[in-house]
Formats: structure tokens, sequence, C-alpha cells
């Protein structure tokens, strides 16, 4: 079987992508049901895991279609929300064989929830309890970001809470 590296679709940035085969691989894991698709974006060959709902765009979709894939990610009071844009892509064909954007676009929201919100908030709570403890000794501001960074752990994709 062919291992392709796993395509992570940058915030706020476009990726045109062409479908390899007609459907996903679909299955079971421990975060739920997946849809994994085999994709080609500049030449090369990936695996791509599908949203739910982004799924129910691309399983009308067939092999050689093309489309436009945005991950929009925007703060909306204390949650982080993801917006999804599928657009297909039409090829014409002519000697330069230029894809254009077909009308059709598909927008997805995704809401999750923003874990930060809530571990900044506590960082602060513990702040003042240790600021009350230690008789005004400490910084509330100092201590709750220490704390708050404590709490967090940066990898590639940006902080991952512990």
């Amino acid at each position: 079987m062919n291992q392709r590296p796993k395509l992570e679709i940058p915030v706020n940035e476009p990726v045109i992508v062409e479908l390899i085969y007609d459907e996903a691989i679909t299955g079971q894991n421990g975060f739920g049901e997946y849809y994994l698709y085999a994709v080609k974006t500049d030449g090369k060959e990936y695996s791509f895991f599908a949203h739910p709902e982004v799924h129910k765009v691309l399983k009308n979709f067939r092999r050689g279609d093309m489309f436009e894939i945005t991950r929009l990610a925007y703060n909306n009071g204390k949650k982080i929300n993801i917006k999804w844009i599928v657009r297909p892509l039409v090829q014409k064909d002519t000697e330069q064989n230029k894809v254009e954007e077909s009308k059709d676009e598909t927008a997805v929201d995704i809401t999750q929830k923003d874990h930060l919100y809530q571990t900044l908030l506590t960082s602060y709570k513990d702040a003042i309890e240790l600021q009350k403890e230690l008789n005004g000794m400490i910084d509330i501001e100092k201590a709750a970001i220490t704390l708050f960074i404590a709490r967090s752990k940066i990898n590639g994709n940006g902080i991952k809470l512990e």
C-alpha cells in the first residue's frame, strides 16, 4: 500500500487539491468515524482526513475533480470558530489548461471550544490566591502569565493544553 504523507491545510490559506480516487476510505478509531481521501496538490500525493462536514461536500466529487479548500479560523468571544470553504474548480480545455473557480461555493461552519480562555482565566484566579497567601508579595499579571505558560505546551501546530 502506498504511504502518503498527511495533508495539513494551513489556517487562512487556500489549497488547490485534486482527488485521486472517487471515494474516501471510511472507518472508526478512538476519535470516531474518519474519512480518508487520497489527494494531489502541487504535484505530490497526500492523505487527507476530511472533517465530517467537509466529507458531506467531497463525497459528491469524483476522481480528477479539483477544488480549493480553505480552513478559516477566527475568534468569536470565548470561542475559536473554524469555517471550511470548499470551492469546486473547473478545468478548461485550452492550450494552457487553466483552472477556474466555479461559482458554487460550500462553506461549513465548525465551532470549537477555546480552552485557552479557560486556562488563562484559571491562571489569573490562581495568581490572585497566591498573592493573598503571600500577603501581596507577587505581581498578579506576572504570576498568571507564568502559570498559563506552565500549563500550556507549545508544539508545531500552536499551543496545546496538557
